[in-house]
């Protein structure tokens, strides 16, 4: 005995094409992800172990440069050595202490054209100094420099005096010589001897800019924005490039090389993250190419699925149509295969309902239709009667301009309803039938009934079924006049894509009872004999079933969710409420009813 497994777990509903579309993207995405994370991280040790080289070369290059520059700054500070001048002007400051003879002028002179041309087109070269021994300073700059030191201004003396006539190379330190003292000056310094007595004659001292190193290190720029460093003795910094320490939080890249000659030790860190950062550029650039295939390759996937889905999508739309009652639609058989067979059957099956329908349903129908045409057009004689009545006393009472008016609508009324059978008319006729109708009722009713009509122009082409507002609003002045003076609006609006007909009135209202009747009568759950039997027409209202044959009108000609709905939550009065949906279609003949009559 076949059975199928039953479960109470509901299952979410995923459509076939979406089911293909993921499966296509997943083996598409998933080989790219696997592929580009590999990439990325062999490109990063790549260039990790490239940038290790380079750095290597750079610091190496950097260091001979140094070497050089050292190499150039030692015999600078040589030079004093082979002039006679200038060793006859220390020889004569030779003693310590305070100095026996002050500097003349003479002296000063020679001593600064001798620096000053030490000094020539060296731009990194901040001064050059000879300090004698009895406390007097020769520089090349006059205005800016002591004329006379003393030894709490040259506590950097020791680390010179300690290489014995070699070249010192000091660390950043305070020249308090300056007239304004400066900070973090870089020097290089020798002291001057005798040459055969090797007697200490003086202190030769080249400041260099902060440039100064620089400019040496920017002959060979290193790659990316990493960090360099010039260290001396004792891993003292002479000179950081990016003027700050290494961060302890990071990772670097390190590559140093140390000058025998110079002692100096030059250090480039590159941080890891700036190497990421690069391959992450990269791998940006790369990743929009990607995102391009990639995009192309969904399209190609969707396309396929859509291929593979396309019949039963067509069958599925069909299916749809035929529920909503169009039993005429046949689905195009594409393929031979099992979808093209389940299509044959379906095209057999909806063309034997479409038989039975045009048997049964659409018998049922027309009868239908007929009813509710004949329906449409009886105008009671009571109301006939009472308008004729109103005719006579007007005219009795010589009020012509009234009793033409009345006569003009009334006239409109019955060419409405009888001379002409479309069961389709615009919103702006229906609003032409009920204006004319309330004129009759307003002259017989005065001030007891005060209508007012709040319908935008825009609607007035809408399409609706004839004679669903009249009923609406006669059944307002039969059931909710009282001794009040009564309040009826009319007004249209559009929801989604409906359109929304509302009666308002402030009358008399339902009773919780009487509402269930009406619901009863409505909605159909009154026995069909019950409901027949006690019809009405146009001018005749009977316990609430002109708004019953509005109601099932609009159920006939449109199914649900359309219909008649009643409201009344407010605290006085009654809202009836049509929905319809929004029709725009032309009718037979251009214009409203009301002109084609005219015309007529």
């Amino acid at each position: 005995m076949p059975f199928r497994k039953g479960t109470n777990k509901k299952t979410l509903y995923v459509p076939l094409r979406t089911k293909f579309i993921i499966l296509f993207c997943l083996l598409i995405t998933i080989p790219f992800v696997v592929i580009g994370t590999i990439s990325y991280k062999k490109y990063t040790a790549g260039v990790e172990r490239s940038t290790v080289e380079l750095s290597d070369q750079v610091v190496s290059q950097i260091s001979i440069n140094l070497e050089h520059y050292i190499k150039e700054l030692d015999r600078l500070t040589l030079a004093p050595l082979y002039d006679e001048d200038m060793m006859q002007i220390l020889r004569k400051h030779r003693g310590a202490g305070p100095a026996s003879t002050y500097l003349t002028t003479d002296e000063t002179l020679k001593m600064n054209l001798f620096i000053s041309s030490l000094a020539f087109d060296r731009g990194e070269i901040e001064s050059i100094l000879v300090f004698t021994n009895d406390g007097g300073i020769f520089s090349n700059l006059d205005q800016s420099v002591r004329k006379r030191w003393d030894r709490s201004m040259a506590e950097w003396m020791e680390t010179i005096e300690q290489e014995d006539g070699g070249l010192a190379i000091l660390p950043p330190h305070t020249a308090a010589y300056y007239t304004e003292p400066k900070q973090g000056v870089i020097s290089v310094a020798r002291v001057i001897r005798e040459p055969y007595t090797h007697a200490m004659l003086g202190i030769v001292k080249v400041d260099l800019m902060p440039r100064g190193f620089g400019s040496i290190v920017s002959t060979v720029r290193s790659s990316g924005s990493g960090l360099l460093q010039i260290t001396g003795k004792d891993q003292v910094v002479l000179y950081s490039g990016a003027g700050r320490l290494p961060d302890s939080r990071e990772s670097y890249i390190t590559a140093s090389a140390e000058s025998s000659y110079t002692g100096l030790k030059v250090t480039s860190l590159i941080p890891r993250a700036q190497l990421r950062e690069d391959a992450r550029e990269l791998t940006n650039s790369t990743l929009v190419v990607s995102i391009v295939a990639l995009m192309a390759a969904y399209a190609a996937a969707i396309l396929l699925s859509s291929r593979l889905i396309k019949p039963i999508a067509h069958l599925q739309s069909k299916m749809r149509q035929v529920k909503r009652g169009l039993f005429l639609e046949r689905a195009t058989v594409t393929t031979s295969d099992e979808i093209g067979q389940l299509t044959e059957g379906f095209n057999t099956m909806i063309g034997e309902i479409d038989r039975l329908v045009k048997e049964v349903y659409e018998t049922r129908l027309k009868e239908r239709e007929a009813e509710l045409l004949a329906l449409q057009s009886q105008i009671h004689p009571h109301f006939l009667y009472n308008t004729l009545e109103m005719v006579n006393m007007l005219a009795l009472q010589g009020n012509t301009r009234e009793l033409s008016g009345v006569v003009t609508s009334l006239g409109k009324l019955l060419r409405y309803t009888v001379g002409h059978r479309e069961q389709m008319v615009y919103v702006l006729d229906e609003v032409r039938f009920v204006e004319a109708y309330l004129r009759i009722q307003g002259m017989r009713l005065g001030d007891k009934l005060q209508a007012v009509i709040h319908i935008d122009s825009s609607f007035d082409y809408c399409v609706v079924p004839k004679l669903i507002l009249q009923p609406l609003i006669e059944n307002v002045i039969e059931h909710a006049m009282g001794q009040d003076r009564l309040h009826l609006t009319l007004t249209a609006s559009a929801r989604e894509e409906d359109l929304i007909l509302s009666v308002k009135d402030d009358g008399l209202g339902i009773t919780a009872g009487r509402m269930l009747e009406l619901e009863e009568q409505l909605y159909g759950r009154q026995p069909r004999a019950v409901a027949d039997a006690e019809q009405g027409g146009f001018g005749r209202i009977l316990k609430g079933f002109a708004l019953r044959n509005v109601h099932q009108r609009l159920r006939l000609l449109y199914g649900e969710p359309y219909g008649l709905t009643l409201d009344n939550t407010a605290g006085r009065g009654v809202t009836v409420s049509l929905r319809l949906p929004m029709n725009w279609e032309a009718m037979n003949n251009t214009g409203p009813a009301g002109d084609r009559q005219e015309e007529a």
